[in-house]
């Protein structure tokens, strides 16, 4: 009677370890669990069936995100979307700040005031000089950067002396002048083309016999045409 109560309970854990349990609604220990789960998805996940667990696993044009197909994005930067667009919660939308390029086509080349006058630039020589000084680096620096901004056509740089000395020398000395603001100038990345003229002592600023007058006198001045 003992072997037949100890069959029975050999048999009967048999019985349960033998037979796999079945997964309670919506778990699963493979794929195959899910397939016949009505409402569940179709990917065991950690135990759990659900939509997706990769790409691969949604139609066309999702992607899968927290094992749910979503529309794939459109965007992942402001790059990947059309112009006038930018990348939002990885959708484009509209950029309230696009301006069209015609919008800002008036102020191409446009001149800023500090770059108007030409006079403004005019430089200064020491007496029977050509080097270009401190001061005049400055200068030329600044109308440089005015250039670049505000492209010319043409930068004509004239050159003038002082009443001291014979024409010829002055015109000569006047050319020397022209020519070194002229280098200076295409040194600093001035793509303009740029002429030289010489006036000598022809047009001076001021007519006293006086150190001042002549200093004011010793110049190069500039015409810009854009």
């Amino acid at each position: 009677m003992r072997r037949i109560s100890l069959l029975a309970v050999a048999v009967a854990a048999l019985a349960v370890t033998g037979c796999p349990k079945k997964p309670e609604k919506g778990e699963c220990q493979s794929s195959a669990d899910c397939a016949s789960q009505e409402g569940y998805g179709k990917v065991c996940v950690q135990g759990r069936c659900q939509e997706c667990a990769a790409d691969a696993d949604c139609k066309a044009g999702f992607v899968c995100r927290t094992n749910k197909c979503v529309p794939k994005p459109q965007c992942g930067a402001d790059a990947d979307c059309a112009e006038g667009q930018m990348c939002q919660g990885e959708r484009c939308v509209t950029n309230p700040d696009y301006k069209k390029p015609e919008d800002n086509a008036s102020k191409v080349g446009a001149v800023p005031p500090e770059c108007a006058d030409a006079g403004a630039f005019t430089i200064r020589f020491g007496f029977d000089q050509s080097a270009i000084t401190a001061q005049s680096q400055d200068s030329l620096q600044k109308l440089a950067d005015c250039l670049k901004r505000a492209p010319a056509k043409k930068v004509t740089v004239s050159g003038h002396a002082d009443e001291r000395g014979t024409t010829q020398y002055n015109v000569a000395l006047g050319s020397r002048r022209a020519e070194a603001a002229k280098k200076y100038l295409s040194d600093l990345g001035v793509s303009a083309a740029i002429e030289t003229v010489s006036y000598g002592e022809e047009k001076p600023l001021c007519k006293q016999a006086t150190e001042d007058c002549w200093a004011e006198n010793r110049r190069d001045e500039f015409q810009v045409e854009r």
